[in-house]
């Protein structure tokens, strides 16, 4: 499985130029000029219609912070744009400009009318919503916030924008595999909910996100419930919104961890196997809003296997059971002593060698059940080797780890059952 990432970055501009006028009332800079307005969105080629302009509403402040002017969308307009044009008078002087497509300020609680007054803190108004919920038909919600100088000479561009509120993941699978695959469902986390910023923070935009205070994360569970066939090349492909988040502040890894539940043939036993497998995003640590995520998703087969070796003290009993259910290991003692589990992966196809240490990644992530060790199973990287040491109680361990082949960011969890049975 290979995964990579890419960001586009999505920002619908508003492109506020003034026009040329005949009449001295565009040439007398006590007078209201006549200023043409261009909002745009730049899309990536697969954006959709909800992720397009609808509906959009401007409100101009003053510098005492007072709403002198109002302008929206024409009701009659309803069809999708890139790009819509339309002008308005507005005397000289210096101007807030509060920006909102697809979702109207009465929806975020704002009332912006004209005559009233904004309010101080309106840069650090939040907005909340269950993203995870949303169907891919939701029109995408964009806010802006910039100060502009109208000086009422006849030509003066300057732009304000738009930043849509949530990020797009879009992951793309492919089975290069040899067997049929069906695809369950795909968790991630750390995701982010609660409350967000309801303006973006220019300054941190191409960089982690500034969150707000009370800004929480959560695992997502998107359902998939689709058949991949074998040898099937970007077979299948999925997107989801997402609030912006900072997973190196929510993960000890600081990045991603997706993790895909699948029914494959099994590569030990070629039996129907329901397995879990775990990507690490290395290159993604934080998502902002506005960001474009495409991640390839690429199965492949692979077969894993525990070399177990036992060294029982002298006059003991150098008994070890191994046995394989699903992902699962069964590895039974019967007597104390050091012991040595050596993860070993290959390819699916017969003649492939088993990867050295060095092409693995290999970790433990828990420990629990009784407590039969003298020394708790730790992992040498320089040997390949899980080692530990078993003492007298008896009972059964349970040791979970992670499996990757370094380079296609893959990761198999795997439960490794170590049983210390008395066969004295």
């Amino acid at each position: 499985m290979k995964v990579s990432h890419l960001y586009i970055r999505l920002i619908a501009i508003i492109a506020i130029v003034l026009t040329a006028c005949t009449g001295k009332e565009d040439e007398d800079p006590s007078k209201p000029s006549r200023v043409a307005f261009v909002i745009k969105a730049a899309n990536d080629p697969s954006a959709t219609d909800n992720e397009l302009i609808n509906t959009w509403f401007i409100a101009f402040a003053d510098a005492s912070g007072k709403i002198c002017r109002t302008i929206e969308r024409d009701a009659t307009k309803t069809e999708p744009v890139d790009m819509e044009e339309f002008s308005t008078k507005l005397n000289p002087g210096t101007y807030k400009v509060y920006s909102f497509a697809n979702i109207k300020p009465s929806e975020l609680n704002l009332d912006l009318v004209e005559g009233k007054t904004i309010p101080d803190n309106i840069a650090s108004y939040a907005w909340t919503d269950d993203v995870t919920k949303w169907g891919t038909d939701r029109l995408i919600p964009m806010t802006g916030m910039q100060t502009v100088n109208v000086t009422g000479q006849i030509t003066q561009p300057f732009a304000v924008e738009v930043v849509r509120l949530v990020a797009k993941m879009e992951l793309l699978y492919s089975n290069a595999s040899q067997s049929d695959i069906t695809l369950h469902s795909l968790s991630i986390h750390p995701i982010g909910t609660g409350n967000v910023m309801m303006f973006p923070d220019y300054n941190s935009l191409g960089s982690a996100p500034t969150l707000h205070p009370d800004a929480d994360t959560i695992t997502v569970t998107q359902t998939l419930d689709t058949n991949l066939t074998a040898g099937t090349e970007r077979g299948f492909s999925h997107r989801f919104y997402m609030l912006e988040s900072n997973a190196e502040r929510f993960h000890p890894t600081g990045h991603y961890v997706l993790t895909l539940d699948l029914t494959h043939r099994s590569g030990e036993t070629n039996s129907a196997a329901r397995d879990t497998i775990t990507m690490l995003t290395p290159e993604l640590s934080y998502i902002n809003r506005n960001d474009y995520i495409l991640i390839p998703v690429r199965i492949a087969d692979y077969v894993l296997k525990m070399d177990v070796r036992f060294y029982p003290p002298i006059g003991g009993y150098p008994a070890v059971v191994n046995e394989i259910k699903g992902g699962d290991y069964y590895i039974s003692f019967g007597t104390e002593g050091l012991f040595a589990i050596t993860p070993l992966m290959r390819e699916g196809a017969a003649t492939t060698p088993w990867m050295q240490p060095s092409e693995l990644d290999i970790a433990i992530i828990n420990i629990t059940g009784d407590p039969i060790f003298t020394k708790d199973p730790s992992y040498d990287a320089l040997s390949g080797e899980i080692i530990g040491e078993l003492g007298t109680t008896t009972g059964t361990a349970i040791v979970t780890l992670s499996v990757a082949a370094k380079g296609s960011q893959l990761s198999y969890t795997r439960t490794v059952y170590i049983i210390r049975e008395d066969r004295k």
